[in-house]
């Protein structure tokens, strides 16, 4: 049984999720106020790709117990017992940081996306023996990287789709 859930912030998913949704808006004013087809065209791929983005950070989750970890992504589940990791290393790139957990039958990454990423690095400790956990996991623990890059690009590309959608209205 799992007691704790990670999830994707919501300071990212609400965001994408307008994005998402003015994107729609714009490919339907494309189609139905007679865009050029590569408008229609271009504008189907990008949607198709975003939507696929945004189920799967509503699909993506954590959860740790005492028994082990499972890591939940769309159409994927992977249950890992604490004895099969073997090695716990830690990367940070910039303000992205990464956990990877190496198992016995391969290795598993998560970022710092999740909420309660320092919780989460602490569950993970907490449930290992000290080798198998790199220094660098206990300083990402004790200092954890915040990036907001992500919700700031999230909020800009809504304010931009917007402003392409009032120039679509306006200008038809």
């Amino acid at each position: 049984m799992y007691q704790n859930t990670y999830r994707i912030r919501r300071s990212f998913v609400i965001p994408f999720s307008i994005d998402v949704f003015l994107l729609f808006i714009l490919l339907l004013l494309s189609i139905f106020l007679k865009g050029s087809h590569v408008e229609s065209t271009t504008l189907i791929i990008i949607f198709i790709a975003a939507l696929y983005v945004y189920i799967e950070s509503l699909y993506r989750m954590v959860q740790t117990g005492d028994q082990g970890i499972m890591i939940r992504k769309v159409l994927r589940k992977k249950e890992l017992r604490w004895e099969d990791v073997t090695h716990v290393g830690a990367l940070t790139l910039r303000k992205k940081a990464y956990l990877l957990l190496t198992t016995v039958k391969g290795f598993h990454i998560l970022s710092n996306a999740y909420e309660k990423y320092s919780s989460l690095t602490t569950d993970i400790i907490s449930h290992l023996d000290k080798e198998k956990v790199e220094e660098e996991v206990r300083n990402q623990q004790e200092h954890p990287v915040k990036n907001v890059s992500d919700i700031v690009m999230t909020w800009f590309t809504a304010v931009v789709l917007l402003g392409i959608i009032t120039i679509k209205l306006f200008n038809s």
